[in-house]
């Protein structure tokens, strides 16, 4: 009986320096399923490299990649503008199901997983919903590090012996005045008495100057992409409106992932590998 190929896909391995890549074939012969690693071939992780993948894949058009570290990200960029459908899978996901790492047949072990439905993929966004969430994520980022600023100021006030409210109007314009090493008002000293410190030694006037400025520099930098997300997105309640758009992308693609999520059982596979090249 002829055999039928019903499915063709890469699976790639990737490091700080290398490319390892797997291609095959899902082929159906009455109820058996058999994946045939047609090549297995390892490049330099640089634009030569790349290009020289490109070529290497073909007329294979879709695949997976494991997500290690930081370095896939490139890689999935570049490969999905040239037209190449790319899922990503969380290394700890494919640890659980395959077991540890075993170098040179990783490529191999996750094209036959990937091809086979054991595994599934991560949603990697790509275009405008990328940028967005680089954009959340980085206000975030941003926005942890104005609490980390705060909390070190209010503890150079506390240590002070200062009870104000340093972040509210009036606490905001005391704060300017402590960091500035400026004499408060009669009016400020008379309505805070029972809230004031001791007067700051010269190290902590130079600590609270300078997390002041961080604390104004952190804020105007939350403000900018602020309005760059403004400017991407219309509509009400936009930083959240612009989270959600980013972290989940079109929701209508999940309609069907029960159905997308089938495959055959890794059990009744058989691997029929070459040697790597």
């Amino acid at each position: 009986m002829e055999l039928k190929v019903i499915n063709k896909a890469f699976a790639i391995d990737i490091s700080q320096s290398k490319i390892t890549a797997a291609k095959g074939e899902l082929v159906v012969n009455q109820d058996k399923s058999t994946v045939y690693v047609k090549e297995v071939r390892e490049f330099n992780y640089d634009n030569e490299g790349i290009e020289e993948l490109i070529k290497f894949l073909g007329e294979y058009k879709e695949g997976i990649i494991e997500a290690t570290g930081i370095y896939y990200f490139h890689l999935h960029e570049r490969l999905t503008e040239k037209g190449y459908k790319v899922t990503v899978i969380n290394p700890l996901h494919l640890t659980e199901i395959l077991g540890k790492k075993t170098d040179k047949l990783d490529a191999q072990r996750l094209l036959v997983a990937h091809m086979t439905g054991v595994i599934k993929g991560s949603y990697i966004p790509t275009g405008e919903i990328k940028e967005l969430r680089e954009l959340t994520r980085y206000r975030e980022t941003l926005v942890e590090k104005i609490t980390q600023v705060k909390n070190e100021i209010r503890k150079i006030l506390e240590f002070a012996g200062y009870k104000i409210q340093p972040f509210d109007k009036k606490g905001r314009q005391l704060l300017e005045k402590l960091a500035k090493g400026e004499e408060l008002s009669k009016e400020e000293k008379e309505e805070l008495k029972d809230r004031l410190g001791r007067n700051l030694n010269d190290a902590e006037k130079l600590a609270l100057k300078q997390l002041v400025e961080l604390l104004k520099s952190l804020e105007n930098m939350v403000k900018e992409v602020e309005d760059m997300i403004i400017s991407k997105i219309p509509g009400v309640g936009l930083i959240s409106a612009a989270t959600i758009y980013a972290e989940f992308g079109d929701v209508s693609r999940f309609s069907s992932s029960k159905a997308a999520y089938a495959g055959f059982a890794l059990s009744r596979v058989v691997i029929v590998s070459p040697t790597l090249v």
